[in-house]
């Protein structure tokens, strides 16, 4: 019976946004995050590769996972929102590469985004849930989705902490290129089924709506990919594009 309600499908179920349980998760999740990220910071770049690796096969298996549970309980995939192309999905999908690939550029993209836009993604989401205006916090859908923000965050944490990511001047505008390439399959989607993936569509019942109900479609997707190229340079490139400028200074006071 327990198992029953734990796996229940509630289309129209309590909303659990900021109830006791979410709010735990929050800083219990951002604890652990700071915490181990830190006790962590001198792991070997051997044993960081071997966690990326695990991480890398294991993280799909969220959304694999949420699929069958959606098949068996609805008998179909919801078009609209269970697809992988939310900035969250970026996560398992960069992942591969970032362990894997042996491509230099590629894998510092995919560093760069895991690093940056991530994290923010997965604070986001662990805060702004729209699961949780549905499920209980203490379900299958509701510890999924706070499970895997959880990790999303752990990861941008751990590699900085560890400093297997190492930022590059080219990295503050690079860690966008898994975004625009997402950004092709979503947009064909949110048109056909009138979704809202990566907030292309207008940010449907979101405060991003205000703004985009206001200007050309084209112009407002301009205007959210340059934010977030702001906001993330802002939040995490700083330094590197200070010592970057100071660097090159040097080279000009040397000649």
């Amino acid at each position: 019976m327990l198992a029953a309600k734990f796996f229940e499908y509630l289309p129209n179920g309590n909303f659990s946004s900021f109830s006791i349980g979410h709010i735990l998760f929050i800083v219990l999740g951002i604890i652990f995050v700071v915490l181990f990220g830190f006790l962590l910071r001198n792991l070997e770049r051997k044993t960081m590769d071997k966690i990326m690796k695990i991480l890398a096969c294991t993280m799909p298996l969220f959304d694999i996972v949420f699929w069958i549970w959606e098949l068996i309980v609805t008998k179909t995939i919801n078009i609209k929102s269970s697809l992988p192309l939310y900035y969250c999905s970026l996560f398992y999908m960069t992942l591969p590469f970032a362990a894997f690939c042996k491509n230099e550029f590629v894998k510092q993209t995919c560093l760069a985004y895991l690093a940056t836009m991530n994290a923010i993604a997965g604070l986001m989401g662990l805060i702004i849930n729209t699961n949780l205006s549905y499920y209980p916090v203490f379900s299958f859908v509701g510890l999924r989705t706070m499970l895997y923000h959880i990790t999303m965050l752990f990861v941008s944490s751990l590699i900085w902490f560890t400093k297997y990511y190492k930022p590059k001047i080219l990295d503050t505008i690079t860690f966008v290129i898994p975004i625009l390439i997402m950004f092709i399959p979503a947009y064909i989607v949110d048109i056909y089924a009138k979704a809202d993936y990566l907030y292309l569509n207008g940010g449907i019942n979101t405060p991003i709506e205000i703004i985009s109900s206001k200007i050309p479609h084209i112009l407002y997707i301009f205007t959210l990919l340059v934010t977030i190229i702001l906001v993330v340079n802002i939040i995490f490139y700083i330094p590197t594009i200070i010592n970057y400028i100071k660097s090159k200074r040097q080279q000009k006071s040397i000649q």
